[in-house]
């Protein structure tokens, strides 16, 4: 015990710390590839560090060669350890890197506690794909992030690594994410700040930091070399350990409406559905086993049934829907997003989150979005016209038309938050889009009754439908909360 309190305060005091400090703001280390493989990370548990994060991705091509060492080894050592996409957004949609960071590092970002908070470093700031500014980007990434946890029943919230000059690339809207500082001002990590410099850049906020990398040359027992350290604004891991969404109160994906506007019923990814007002609960899947998430839902027009539709593109129904074919079983390239029914009710579409189409029944197929396949380009939704032609949106506001009349869209414009979903107008003559933070953009005849704009909500938005005669729509959170604008009667909420 003696030779290892020695061994942990030379570490320390080569970092600039003392004991008595160790307990104060915890310390941590960020590595990749760069840094020597066969880390020791027994040795750096003792050395004094509680977290850090692992190179998972950059780009949508890179895979670090050492990350599932690095995060198997730095958890069994009992070290929170995160993973981390380098960001190139010069060259990349963030639904294209954020879907390659998940396919490489979902699997390590689990309710285990020892999942640290994923990092979007942003680090190239010469361009933008894919969103209208640097910060709708990073944004999006987040969003994107946050979202496929949260379908595996996991609760985690991202962070922005930048440095504090580099800050003034963003503004104020990433704040609703952690902040990952990096200022090498040759102050102690234990008492000192990243905001010495660029304080016009603190767009967190006056003195707002989360974490802090204060060298990129702190030396530490088991990693061979310079590593860069960090440390927490704080006594506590807690706020960045990644945990189970609580009694499943996140996880509703969808909301659709009876035929008369007089009920709707609300899906959650595990297959549950809620029934309110004039609207009959044929069944569900909760309790069951799914092969994956259910992220959509529709009705027939009739409302004698309705479908459920998971991620992998199987199809579940009940009531009176019929079964028309499905993607279950079939290699996607992108996850399915959403699903929409036919005038009829004897067919539906699904679109995958690459924009790609799926017809089914008597469905018609008039085009995917381009480069469906090929490049992820974030679609959350679609909805019909009254002749079976369909719109489709993506996360940016961007509408792709099929055999649908183009009203306008949000695409290329500032959004405070992602747009998640889109709902139609009955007479197809309009519709709206809905952003995670409930503001309302309406196109055609589609009118405004109200949003949820500046509020301060429970949960994001997740979902949106109308009434029949269009004039009042719902919008519905994911943790099942309903809100209810223009002639759309309330009749309950799933947040519960």
């Amino acid at each position: 015990m003696k030779s290892k309190l020695l061994h942990c305060a030379a570490a320390l005091i080569a970092l600039g710390l003392t004991t008595s400090s160790l307990l104060a703001r915890p310390l941590g280390v960020d590595v990749s590839a760069n840094n020597p493989s066969g880390i020791n990370w027994t040795s750096v548990r003792s050395a004094g560090v509680t977290f850090g994060w692992t190179k998972a991705t950059e780009g949508v091509t890179v895979t670090d060669a050492n990350f599932t060492a690095n995060m198997n080894g730095a958890k069994a050592a009992g070290i929170v350890m995160g993973a981390y996409d380098f960001a190139h957004p010069e060259n990349n949609t963030p639904a294209a890197e954020s879907g390659h960071f998940w396919a490489v590092a979902g699997g390590s970002i689990t309710a285990d506690g020892k999942s640290f908070s994923p990092m979007l470093d942003f680090e190239v700031f010469s361009g933008h794909v894919g969103a209208s500014s640097l910060a709708d980007w990073a944004n999006q990434w987040c969003f994107d992030v946050q979202n496929d946890a949260s379908l595996t029943g996991v609760a985690t919230k991202p962070i922005i690594y930048t440095s504090a000059c580099s800050a003034c690339n963003f503004n104020s809207s990433i704040a609703q994410w952690f902040a990952d500082i990096a200022d090498y001002n040759g102050q102690s990590g234990q008492t000192g700040t990243p905001w010495s410099t660029c304080t016009s850049c603190e767009v967190w906020g006056s003195g707002v930091w989360n974490v802090w990398q204060y060298s990129d040359c702190g030396s530490i027992s088991g990693i061979p070399g310079c590593v860069d350290v960090d440390v927490i604004n704080g006594t506590s891991l807690t706020p960045y350990i990644a945990t189970g969404t609580t009694h499943h109160l996140t996880n509703r994906v969808d909301i659709v409406p009876t035929t008369n506007g007089l009920g709707y019923w609300i899906a959650a990814a595990d297959g549950g559905v809620f029934s309110f007002g004039n609207a009959q609960f044929y069944g569900s899947m909760g309790g069951q086993h799914l092969n994956a998430p259910i992220v959509g839902m529709a009705a027939k027009p009739q409302s004698d049934g309705y479908w459920l539709v998971g991620s992998d593109g199987g199809i579940f129904t009940f009531g009176n829907a019929g079964f028309y074919g499905s993607e279950g079983g079939v290699q996607l390239n992108q996850p399915i997003v959403a699903m929409c029914s036919t005038a009829s009710g004897n067919g539906y579409w699904l679109v995958a989150k690459d924009g790609g189409i799926f017809a089914f029944g008597d469905a018609p197929f008039h085009g995917s979005v381009p480069g469906a396949g090929v490049h992820v380009t974030n679609i959350v939704g679609m909805d019909r016209n009254t002749s079976n032609g369909y719109w489709v949106v993506g996360s940016d506001g961007g509408i792709y038309s099929f055999s649908a009349t183009f009203y306008g869209s949000e695409g290329g414009q500032h959004l405070n938050a992602p747009i998640v979903a889109m709902s139609a107008r009955h007479q197809g003559d309009g519709y709206w889009l809905v952003g995670s933070d409930g503001g309302l953009f309406t196109f055609g005849a589609a009118g405004f009754y109200g949003s949820e704009g500046g509020v301060n909500l429970s949960a994001p938005m997740c979902g949106m439908a109308r009434t029949t005669s269009g004039a009042g729509y719902w919008m519905v959170g994911k943790d099942g909360a309903v809100y209810s604008f223009g002639n759309a009667g309330y009749y309950g909420g799933a947040n519960y």
